[in-house]
């Protein structure tokens, strides 16, 4: 997912118009953000196997309407790349779905902790904005938070892989 996200993300910023830039929001503004979650490899090594599983199922959970919305959005982007930018979120979803699929047959083996998943809604709406301009932000912004939000999870994918190796 990452990986799928950062490349989108490359595709998007190669006609970004530089006001976008300044009038982007923050990452601290993002629909995740309310939920703790370490900052760094040190403190992620000191959560627990079910609390790190708990955490990357809501981050992923939180992603399911968010990534509809940039599905349906993209059709009209006013992007040069827009049909392979169409096509990177229907793989997003995808992965996302497998992905989720099996951290719920994971989940459901660690036991009741590892089930708990906190409910991040998504309150963006499914309108990303009338100009061009703020269509892009926006666009870009969902797009930078989900790519924040998929490197989290797969850090904590890959240190309960360690754990368990």
């Amino acid at each position: 997912l990452h990986s799928l996200s950062t490349t989108l993300t490359q595709d998007l910023d190669s006609h970004f118009p530089p006001i976008g830039r300044v009038i982007m929001p923050r990452p601290s503004m993002c629909h995740t953000s309310s939920l703790q979650t370490p900052n760094d490899k040190e403190q992620a090594l000191q959560v627990s196997e079910s609390d790190l599983m708990s955490l990357a199922h809501s981050l992923l959970q939180a992603w399911f309407d968010p990534l509809e919305v940039l599905s349906t959005s993209v059709k009209t982007l006013p992007h040069p790349a827009q049909n392979s930018i169409s096509n990177k979120l229907k793989e997003l979803q995808e992965h996302s779905k497998s992905l989720g699929d099996g951290l719920n047959i994971l989940s459901g083996k660690m036991g009741p902790a590892a089930q708990t998943i906190s409910s991040l809604p998504y309150r963006g709406g499914n309108d990303i904005g009338q100009d061009r301009i703020s269509k892009l932000t926006n666009f870009h912004f969902l797009l930078s938070c989900f790519r924040r939000d998929s490197h989290k999870i797969d850090s904590f994918l890959k240190v309960l892989r360690c754990r368990a190796a």
